[in-house]
């Protein structure tokens, strides 16, 4: 039987989402639990992987157990058999034997969360990137994220040491609100490469702080520039996979 799940995570406890050697990662977690209440050897697969310290909202995953459960049992299982509470299944359901949470995904949404004030409510601090600084004008951020949207060569927008063969990625949707001294930046894309949201946000930085007009990004998406033109990379604290888009409903 084929189970899919959205999990939540606290993503400062864990190196990512993807199993690594002698490394603590969500999906090995996931797997351990699951493999003890299986009895037998249990593969998860997620939707998107998430870097070292990027939290999940409702990143999605699926795997198969030898026998069929209740949806709510396995659901409260699977809770009851994480090591701490970093971890949580909000949804689970039984589901096609052929679904596949990565391959069957038509879109993934990812938000980003910055405070910008000279003083922070401490329980913020692991979920929020903290600026300080003043004088920073993030409507300029926001107009700059019309130039985001559609289909672009992203190359520009990729950690250098792990760029891909194929950089072109289409962003349906680009949205940066202020609300008071809280940020709130929202992509939705078809796919994402590694720290490009967090690459993205330090290029709209050097444009709030005057550095540079909006239109600048339009540039750094044209083989006229190169990553080392954009800005600096932002922290993984404030990132959220947040949700994870399907043609038919699964829950």
């Amino acid at each position: 039987m084929r189970y899919a799940a959205e999990v939540s995570y606290d993503g400062s406890k864990y190196y990512g989402w993807q199993r690594q050697l002698n490394l603590p990662s969500v999906q090995e977690t996931l797997e351990k639990a699951l493999t003890r209440l299986n009895r037998g050897r249990v593969n998860v697969t997620g939707a998107g992987r998430t870097d070292t310290g990027v939290h999940a909202r409702g990143q999605v995953c699926s795997f198969d157990m030898d026998k069929e459960w209740d949806a709510r049992r396995l659901k409260l299982a699977l809770n009851a058999n994480v090591p701490d509470k970093s971890i949580s299944a909000i949804k689970l359901s039984a589901v096609g034997d052929d679904f596949h949470a990565r391959y069957d995904a038509v879109s993934r949404e990812y938000k980003y969360f910055i405070w910008n004030a000279n003083a922070i409510y401490p329980h913020l601090l692991p979920v929020t990137c903290w600026l300080k600084s003043g004088g920073l004008d993030w409507s300029r951020a926001a107009e700059a994220c019309r130039y985001i949207r559609g289909e672009h060569d992203f190359k520009n927008f990729c950690r250098v040491c792990d760029v891909p063969e194929n950089t072109v990625r289409v962003m349906n949707k680009v949205s940066l609100h202020r609300r008071g001294s809280l940020i709130v930046f929202t992509i939705n894309g078809s796919g994402f490469l590694t720290n490009m949201v967090r690459i993205i946000l330090g290029n709209l930085e050097k444009i709030a702080v005057g550095e540079r007009e909006p239109e600048w990004i339009a540039e750094l998406l044209s083989d006229r520039c190169s990553r080392v033109d954009g800005g600096r990379t932002f922290p993984p604290g404030g990132l959220f996979l947040w949700k994870i888009y399907y043609d038919k409903p699964i829950w």
